[in-house]
């Protein structure tokens, strides 16, 4: 039951990279053939359970905090559910 559940954590982990990666390339892709210039950016750090959250806009900085609250809420998920 562990080993099953530690590939599937690893498989989560790839599934989770891979989709960064593409969603770069993506984002790459539209801006070498949009014809706008206006670009936007920002990210977030995590020291210890503190997320740091930073971006060039407003906006951004609303998206970001709703994916880090998405991603916090799967992983206290994952945590929760594989004490088994």
């Amino acid at each position: 039951m562990k080993r099953e559940l530690k590939r599937n954590m690893e498989l989560f982990g790839l599934a989770l990279i891979l989709i960064g990666i593409l969603t770069i390339v993506i984002g790459l892709l539209i801006l070498a053939f949009s014809r706008s210039t206006k670009i936007e950016g920002g990210g977030v750090v995590f020291i210890g359970p503190f997320p740091i959250i930073f971006g060039t806009s407003e906006r951004i900085v609303y998206i970001v905090l709703a994916i880090t609250l998405l991603l916090m809420l799967i992983y206290i998920f994952l945590i929760l559910f594989s004490w088994h």
